[in-house]
């Protein structure tokens, strides 16, 4: 009997895999289907694409390097780094402020209004992801003019699109054991919140909390381009004014900024997981 199901037991699992391997074939055949369809449509040259990654080489070694580190280690350029920090800390912080009630209202097994309060934090969540933090940078610079308020904003407005979802996923995802006994208990439904759904999510929000902050420090990096303040009005000048060497100069800071960021993050990660 043993024998038997052990055999049969075999016999699935090989279907299983000939199913699994014959769904990949096919998945891959659609993608390179797809890819080759879409290249004919559009155009584009492969060979093209290719033979440019040698004009690149030659931009980069003779235009570019060797960076300047003098003037991207200046006091303006190092000010700026700071200034893109300081938006992506106060941005994120905000936006995360705010997004706690919007993922609660999204969440549709403990939102406390099924209709309204869901359409509304289900809404104002997409509106926020809608839109990129650049566009938003542009819009919000002709409100408030140019400056780093428009780059907070427009961060805090990106947090929310970015952390709000996964914080709503999150929600979702929870036992509903705890609630249903504070329910019973005749808590109300911000209790529910604070003492049944808070306890279960508040690593994997630290978690996104971090993650969300990572990805805003690299948007404020650009949105000086608009002129919502940080780093990239900087390196908006240098490429404007021909001057690639402070340019690379520029890029090289910011990576090294976001390398750092990635330690930070890492280690803060860790420590709530």
């Amino acid at each position: 009997m043993t024998e038997m199901n052990t055999e049969y037991t075999f016999v699935n699992y090989e279907k299983a895999c000939r199913t699994s391997l014959f769904s990949y074939l096919l998945a891959l055949i659609g993608l390179a289907s797809f890819f080759l369809a879409t290249t004919a449509y559009f155009d584009i040259r492969l060979d093209r694409l290719f033979s440019s990654f040698g004009r690149l080489g030659h931009i980069i070694g003779k235009r570019m390097f060797p960076p300047d580190i003098e003037y991207a280690t200046s006091e303006m350029v190092v000010m700026l780094l700071v200034q893109s920090i300081e938006m992506s800390v106060v941005g994120a912080a905000l936006g995360f402020i705010l997004v706690v009630p919007l993922a609660w209202f999204a969440a549709y097994n403990v939102t406390p209004g099924p209709k309204a309060l869901y359409l509304f934090g289900r809404a104002s969540i997409v509106l926020a992801r809608s839109i990129p933090s650049m566009m938003w940078g542009m819009i919000l610079v002709t409100m408030f003019g140019f400056g780093p308020l428009a780059g907070v904003i427009a961060l805090m407005i990106g947090s929310i699109g970015f952390a709000g979802k996964l914080m709503a996923e999150q929600v979702e995802a929870i036992d509903m054991q705890p609630i249903e006994a504070l329910t019973s208990t005749g808590s109300n439904s911000l209790g529910v919140f604070i003492f049944g759904v808070i306890p279960q999510v508040s690593p994997a929000w630290a978690g996104i909390f971090v993650y969300n902050w990572d990805a805003r420090l690299r948007s404020s990096t650009i949105l000086g381009f608009v002129g919502a303040g940080g780093v990239g009005l900087a390196l908006r000048e240098q490429i404007s004014t021909l001057n690639y060497h402070g340019a690379l100069g520029i890029i090289m800071a910011i990576m090294l900024l976001v390398i750092c960021s990635e330690f930070i993050s890492v280690a803060v990660r860790k420590h709530f997981t």
